[in-house]
């Protein structure tokens, strides 16, 4: 009884002892050089300016208040503003100690956005994002005179993690499936548009699959509601100058009847883009300015 004392005794002194030490080592925590060293690594990894708030320590997680990504220098002529901000990321201990996975949460534009890898290996990140308001990611403020709203999720597996961040390459290989439902789309414009009037455009459902690489492919990407169809096609990624990268799409797009009529001012120039009912045309050129469209054999 008297040695069971002693263990028990012995055990708690070694508690306290590791308790303290964390303690020490939390109120001591180097939030803000870790915060400026993974900022200044995910910006060389990605060419996308990072912006950290301080990490913090718990007793169960390390945790920041804020993570915001700027406009890239190859947006030529974008304004740099923050185009995606990450709110209460956590990053808590217990499945890094009962699975060896590293998980990263948090909040993206009222959306909830989760990153996982092995702590090991590290060969695979995924990532996944539920229920992101578009009409509040400043990404999509930046198009002028378009006006987008909707809400975005999905899944998507980056196979060659470990050779992004030995930076052998840029372009991460994998895939990315998901959907947009309840989108709104309003272009304005007057002028700038030629005067053409274009109507708002409600989408039940976006759906998408793409398969990611330096030439993406674009297995599935199917709308319903005001426009139902499909568009398939390629874009090979310029590493260099993402703006320079080439699209090779072939749309197929039936707009619903309240469209029409609401189309009826550019229906002579539509109806040269049509087989049937169904808008089928074929988009080239690079991402910045592509070929004007050519419609695809009835």
């Amino acid at each position: 009884m008297r040695i069971l004392k002693i263990i028990a005794l012995m055990s708690i002194g070694l508690l306290l002892i590791l308790l303290l030490a964390f303690w020490g080592f939390k109120q001591n925590f180097p939030g803000k050089q870790m915060a400026n060293t993974v900022s200044v690594k995910l910006s060389s990894l990605t060419g996308i300016p990072f912006e950290i708030q301080n990490f913090e320590l718990g007793w169960t997680k390390i945790h920041t208040t804020e993570i915001a990504l700027r406009t890239p220098k190859w947006l030529a002529r974008t304004p740099d503003i923050r185009l995606l901000i990450l709110e209460k990321i956590e990053l808590p201990f217990s499945p890094i100690i009962t699975s060896g996975n590293v998980g990263i949460s948090g909040k993206l534009h009222e959306g909830t956005v989760f990153v996982s890898t092995g702590l090991l290996k590290q060969k695979k990140l995924n990532i996944s994002l539920d229920g992101a308001l578009l009409e509040r990611i400043p990404l999509f403020s930046i198009v002028p005179y378009v006006f987008v709203s909707g809400a975005l999720s999905f899944s998507t597996i980056i196979e060659n993690f470990h050779a992004l961040q030995q930076q052998k390459t840029k372009l991460p290989e994998g895939s990315l499936k998901g959907k947009i439902t309840d989108t709104r789309i309003r272009i304005a414009g007057g002028t700038a548009l030629l005067d053409l009037h274009i109507p708002e455009l409600d989408l039940t459902e976006v759906q998408f699959e793409l398969q990611l690489g330096p030439k993406i492919s674009i297995k599935k990407f199917q709308l319903k509601g005001d426009l139902e169809g499909t568009i398939e096609g390629s874009i090979r990624l310029n590493e260099k100058n993402p703006q320079m990268s080439l699209l090779n799409l072939d749309v197929r797009l039936t707009p619903s009847a309240s469209l029409k009529q609401e189309l009826l001012s550019i229906n002579t120039l539509l109806r040269s883009f049509q087989c049937g009912e169904t808008i089928s045309i074929n988009i080239k050129g690079p991402l910045s300015r592509p070929n004007f469209p050519e419609r695809n054999r009835c």
